[in-house]
């Protein structure tokens, strides 16, 4: 790492970005749908992705429409759902609304995505009702992102490459081009390099605030663009020009190891916060979520067992969540 561009704590002092729904909520004891002892207290052991998911979930405000994806915001999604956002409604491109997934799918094809739906529709529908601004929140990620919260989920091209050959190829854009430009706001989440953090994406897949100012609204983009960046370091806001400002680091995390890996001259609120830890009664979820830590810790329980002990074990864990 370098200490190219950065600045003093002293030339940082931005306006405070916007406040994320999840601080508007109250912070009253949780009725958790698993049986776990002290489930309020702070959970002793958790992984990073764990901590990841339950800062992505409070993202969520009860009663909104979340445009979500698989993986981790998925379990981000029905985490909300099961702890502080009861009436939430999780939205899936493959057609689904207000659906109560029980956990972790292969492919947004699958239908255990539809358990519980309110609606089973199409993704036309879907994406056609997202352009008319009906969804509140959606969660994408990202390879690549800009100062200004534009994202590049595309290739990556380097110095000596090109978009038909580039050096690496990324999944694509996906929805995240329609959730970015549409959705009321949208949640990224990433991991925190300084190559992903860059002065210049090698492609823009999704628009954030363009180049800053009322670009979006010139543009004629319905939806309100990022409104916070989730990494496995920090969260990040945004200010009144669309542009990133670091407003929580995770446990054990300082704010000049974040900037660290950002290549602009970052900015800091003025008062950088820690990131809340996870509490048992939410660890306990998320597990119950995702029992074969396909996505949450990474463990090769998946790969040494038979077909019908992994389906035994997932169905009595998200038996618990439906039997609620």
């Amino acid at each position: 790492m370098t200490d190219e561009g950065l600045q003093s704590d002293d030339a940082l002092q931005p306006d405070e970005p916007s406040t994320a729904p999840a601080e508007e909520q109250g912070t009253g004891a949780l009725d958790f749908p698993v049986d776990v002892e002290r489930p309020d207290e702070t959970a002793e052991d958790y992984s990073l992705t764990e901590l990841l998911a339950v800062t992505a979930a409070k993202e969520i405000a009860d009663g909104e429409l979340a445009f979500i994806g698989v993986g981790m915001s998925l379990i981000s999604g029905v985490l909300a759902k099961h702890t502080h956002a009861p009436d939430c409604q999780l939205v899936t491109e493959s057609g689904y609304i207000g659906a109560c997934p029980p956990g972790v799918v292969q492919s947004i094809s699958d239908t255990v995505l539809g358990v519980d739906a309110l609606v089973a529709t199409n993704q036309l529908q879907i994406f056609t009702d997202n352009q008319r601004g009906l969804f509140d929140v959606g969660i994408i990620g990202a390879g690549q992102i800009d100062r200004h919260g534009n994202t590049n989920s595309t290739v990556v091209t380097g110095d000596d490459a090109s978009y038909e050959h580039p050096k690496v190829r990324l999944p694509g854009a996906g929805g995240s081009t329609d959730i970015m430009t549409s959705c009321g706001r949208s949640i990224v989440m990433m991991r925190q390099q300084r190559r992903a953090f860059t002065t210049d994406l090698d492609y823009r897949t999704a628009p954030g605030h363009l180049d800053g100012n009322e670009d979006r609204e010139d543009a004629g983009f319905r939806g309100g663009g990022p409104a916070a960046v989730i990494t496995d370091m920090a969260v990040f806001r945004f200010d009144d020009e669309g542009e990133m400002v670091l407003s929580a680091t995770h446990p054990g995390v300082d704010v000049d190891e974040v900037r660290e890996t950002v290549q602009w001259d970052l900015q800091v609120a003025k008062e950088v916060t820690t990131t809340p830890e996870p509490t048992r009664g939410e660890l306990a979820v998320l597990r119950t979520i995702d029992p074969t830590d396909t996505v949450l810790r990474g463990s090769d329980y998946i790969y040494e067992v038979e077909f019908d002990e992994w389906s035994e074990r997932v169905m009595e864990h998200w038996k618990t969540l439906q039997d609620q």
